[in-house]
């Protein structure tokens, strides 16, 4: 910011502050390249006597990716009453703004602007309608342009690849991927993000198996995408290899989403050591990595050190977010340390300035729960100021189960199957709480309850990474090619422990 403000100065003093060619690169980087100083850059712009439509593109580009998208629009306003005519550039833009604001309005009247200056067969205008349509509830429109479309080129594809994905169907996601003439990194890194959105972490990995195939190399979205799909099967073995991918790549120097990536994910795959090491390597130690170090040692039963980390955080300088107390209270909820996790509750808002939300209160009552503090945790939900959600009732209702409490049990299931009829794990677990006590007329009720709602129970599954790829098993599936194979094996192996068992008595 200084050396930008030292050659303000020397514009200024050579006379030259009228000469837009002496600007336009302080301008763009002030604008484009650090938030902070955009507000300096408009200040810049705002004393040229004519802004180019360069300059004017410039900076509603930069406000349409800022906290403040309006901001583009009046400077849309300002050039089309007083500035030179917009360009193919000025729209897509505009665009952009309106898809950052969600306002599909807006967004319709920006399109209605584009045909009227004859930009409605533009390439790049087309493909920001695309954006701005399918990620708007509108995938129908955002199709009939692509549909319409002369000429497409490798983002178009990708545009509606990444609508399709996030906001309607991943399957007619996968149809259009595998229909493209050419596929680029970013490609597949919308197709990898949407089977994560999806939670089809192992469509992804073999995605990615693809992308390595046809020689393309990974980018930074593309590496997030992968971590959180091995986190979430546990394949430490693919994590690994992505951890020595990147730091061939990038030694230490790795983006601090990439890090919290890692962090989360070794924890997610049971090796506390390995993120330890990945959080101690990092140069620069972010809420991010604080946050997934929190989160990692309560998810693996280390509450106390988990808040041990939250002091070292703070006494470091790092201001905690919403995301950094629910991994805290979690912690502390885990641990059992009831009294210490309602002073980090009573803390937030007064200490840190973060608004308790909706899954704050849910940590409390898991909380609470946990330690059979049943009618303190039904007060707090009676005296929160949301309603509560299915997560809270749940968390309510497993605590009646383990503390054997029905009447309340029976309040939390209520409320629950109001809100989630189709969910078999609320039936399953009412009647786990009526088996503790010994009531079968009430389990042969809710049997019956469940068979009319038309809810079964969830198969349970293993998966299991061998060699870098994840077989996944589900209870009652003999559709496995391997099937019998591993049947007869397991019987074998049973067969041979009773033996080696009868042998030693």
């Amino acid at each position: 910011m200084q050396e930008a403000k030292q050659l303000h100065a020397h514009i200024i003093t050579a006379g030259l502050q009228q000469q837009e060619l002496y600007l336009r690169k302080l301008i763009t980087t002030l604008a484009l390249f650090n938030p902070s100083t955009l507000n300096y850059a408009r200040l810049l712009f705002n004393h040229i006597e004519n802004p180019s439509t360069f300059i004017y593109n410039t900076m509603i580009r930069a406000y349409a990716s800022s906290s403040d998208p309006h901001q583009a629009f009046h400077l849309y306003t300002h050039l089309h009453n007083h500035g030179p005519q917009p360009d193919n550039y000025t729209f897509p833009f505009l665009l952009k703004a309106c898809s950052s604001l969600g306002d599909l309005r807006l967004g319709e009247e920006v399109h209605g602007r584009a045909i009227k200056h004859g930009f409605q067969s533009d390439i790049f205008v087309q493909n920001s309608l695309i954006h701005l349509y399918g990620s708007n509830a509108n995938i129908k429109m955002a199709s009939r342009i692509f549909d319409e479309m002369g000429h497409r080129d490798v983002a178009t594809w990708t545009t509606l690849v990444a609508c399709y994905a996030n906001f309607a169907s991943v399957e007619t996601a996968r149809q259009l991927f595998d229909k493209m003439p050419k596929r680029s990194v970013v490609s597949f890194s919308a197709m990898m993000a949407g089977y994560v959105r999806h939670s089809q972490f192992k469509e992804a990995l073999e995605l990615f198996r693809e992308l390595q195939i046809a020689n393309v190399e990974p980018n930074d979205s593309t590496i997030m995408s992968v971590l959180c799909a091995c986190a979430n099967l546990g394949a430490l073995d693919m994590g690994r290899w992505i951890h020595s991918y990147i730091h061939e790549k990038k030694g230490n120097r790795f983006d601090s989403r990439i890090t919290t990536a890692l962090i989360d994910m070794y924890f997610k795959c049971g090796s506390i050591k390995n993120a330890l090491y990945v959080f101690s390597g990092s140069m620069e130690k972010n809420v991010g990595e604080w946050t997934a170090m929190i989160s990692g040692m309560s998810m693996q039963g280390h509450g106390e050190r988990s808040i041990e980390l939250f002091e070292e955080m703070v006494g470091s300088g790092v201001k905690p977010n919403v995301v950094t107390f629910v991994a805290l209270l979690s912690g502390c909820s885990h641990a059992g340390l009831v009294n210490v996790g309602l002073r980090y509750f009573e803390r937030m808002k007064p200490e840190f300035g973060i608004e308790p939300t909706v899954e704050h209160f849910g940590c409390v009552i898991d909380l609470l729960g946990r330690a059979g503090l049943i009618d303190q945790a039904t007060t707090f939900i009676r005296e929160m100021p949301f309603e509560a959600n299915a997560a809270i009732w749940g968390a309510l209702l497993n605590a009646c189960r383990v503390y054997k409490n029905v009447e309340v049990g029976k309040l939390a299931a209520k409320w629950l199957i109001r809100d989630e009829p189709w969910n078999g794990a609320v039936y399953i677990t009412l009647m786990g709480l009526y088996r503790e006590v010994g009531r079968w007329d009430d389990v042969e009720k809710v049997k019956r309850e469940m068979k009319i709602a038309g809810c079964k129970k969830s198969p349970g599954c293993s998966l299991i990474e061998v060699n870098g790829v994840c077989y996944e098993f589900v209870v009652g599936d003999k559709w496995h090619p391997c099937a019998l194979e591993m049947c007869l094996n397991l019987g074998e192996l049973v067969m041979e422990v009773k033996e080696n068992k009868w042998a030693f008595t």
